[in-house]
């Protein structure tokens, strides 16, 4: 039976049939029927966990699917379950969730610098005396939905694009992600650069409740497996030096591989299953889609840079441009890994204007509202993210723009004119200590 081309390879929202398991799918599946913990699948954008959920968690009666937008809120995600669970919003709830969305706005801005510093792993003495302030948020609300889920037989419910959500609603998620299981209600989230842990960072009493999987890494064997699976379907074949080439071209991007395959396929008029084998192995085309791809792709990306790099209300220092120059001009193994705050401290001591004179506490501050800054200028899926004392890649992507971005281009993408600092005016807030 023939096929067409946009079910066996490219970047889709249903599962291709070039679908490859891993031993992450087998991890996954064993927690999914061996234990009762809630699960966390994290990783980069587009690098498999959407399928990896869809493999083993179909669409059924009792799974309550809600994905995560900007500016949804954790009270929002509730009455979105209650609506897919074909379950009434009583006035008692819509009441009990306008006073907890009451008493979250009263929450000071105190705390939520202190929730900041638990994920960006800094520590001060303004975190120890914030904790003291912890704001009482009631759980009525989540208490409410877990009860009336039981009741209906809705025990799985699956949270996409977590990632979204702000940080005081992931704290209080954190907080009713215990009473949800000991409901037996189970959560299964999907988002970006979370980590194992990143939940007990707001509630110790999640460990042993809540497991976490890595959906990051693909193996060239596991690239290369693709290309078998997708051939067959597709009768046809594609020689292993052309093969090998995608794959490092792709810098292990599962998606900017499957792309690249996709267009090798419509260039060369392949939209379905041939009814003889045919083989492709021209390189130099190979190359040239590569280019193509690169291009493309990198506008878009171009534009998302040069907007971070224009900051915010933190420009006086222009520290936004200075570390996106850092991260472009890195090495690949590098920001593959995330760049710790001591590598960005010690490369802007060398590049900024003012470098000596910047202290850690003003690289602090702008890495802390990264995050923020990329909300702000409406830069979804987020480019990078600050967590951990550490600048991490969030859209895989950006990993393959980085590997063929010529260095030499960076200043024409970043023009240096664009990003002059007034260095007397500076240089004597520095000294009086005002930034």
């Amino acid at each position: 039976m023939k096929t067409t081309l946009k079910n066996v390879f490219g970047v889709s929202k249903d599962i291709l049939k070039s679908y490859v398991t891993r031993q992450i799918d087998y991890d996954f599946k064993d927690k999914l029927e061996l234990t009762d913990h809630h699960i966390v699948i994290f990783g980069e954008t587009k690098v498999g966990k959407t399928f990896l959920r869809k493999k083993y968690i179909p669409t059924t009666s009792d799974v309550v699917i809600v994905d995560c937008t900007k500016g949804i809120n954790l009270n929002d995600i509730y009455v979105q379950i209650l609506y897919k669970a074909e379950i009434e919003v009583t006035e008692r709830i819509t009441k009990t969730m306008e006073e907890s969305n009451k008493l979250k706005g009263e929450i000071s801005t105190s705390f939520l610098e202190f929730l900041k510093s638990k994920i960006t792993g800094e520590k001060s003495e303004k975190e120890n005396v914030s904790e003291v302030k912890k704001p009482y948020l009631p759980n009525t609300v989540s208490v409410l939905v877990s009860n009336e889920l039981e009741k209906s037989g809705k025990l799985t419910i699956v949270l996409d694009d977590f990632h979204y959500l702000p940080l005081i609603e992931q704290y209080q998620l954190a907080f009713d992600l215990k009473m949800f299981y000991q409901n037996g209600i189970r959560f299964i989230i999907l988002g970006t650069k979370i980590t194992s842990g990143y939940f007990e960072k707001f509630n110790g009493e999640l460990s042993h409740r809540i497991d976490y999987i890595d959906a990051t890494k693909w193996s060239n064997e596991e690239l290369r497996e693709i290309v078998d699976k997708g051939s067959n379907c597709l009768n046809i074949k594609i020689s292993n030096p052309l093969v090998n080439y995608f794959v490092e071209a792709s810098n292990g991007i599962v998606a900017v591989f499957q792309g690249l395959l996709f267009e090798l396929c419509i260039f060369n008029g392949i939209k379905e299953t041939q009814n003889e084998v045919t083989e492709l192995k021209n390189l130099e085309q190979a190359q040239g889609i590569v280019n193509t791809y690169w291009e493309e792709m990198s506008r878009t990306y171009f534009t998302k840079i040069k907007d971070i790099a224009g900051g915010g209300r933190r420009r006086k220092l222009q520290l936004y441009y200075y570390i996106t120059k850092i991260v472009l001009n890195s090495e690949q193994d590098v920001i593959r890994r995330g760049l710790p705050f001591q590598y960005i401290f010690d490369k802007l001591k060398d590049i900024h204007p003012l470098g000596s004179s910047i202290n850690h506490g003003a690289l602090t501050t702008v890495l802390s509202h990264l995050d923020e800054l990329q909300i702000e200028k409406e830069i979804f899926p987020k480019v990078y993210t600050y967590f951990d004392k550490r600048l991490s890649i969030v859209d895989s992507d950006f990993y393959f723009i980085t590997m063929h971005l010529p260095k030499r281009s960076i200043d024409e993408i970043l023009p240096p004119h664009e990003y002059v600092i007034n260095l007397e005016e500076q240089e004597e807030e520095i000294q009086l200590k005002l930034f």
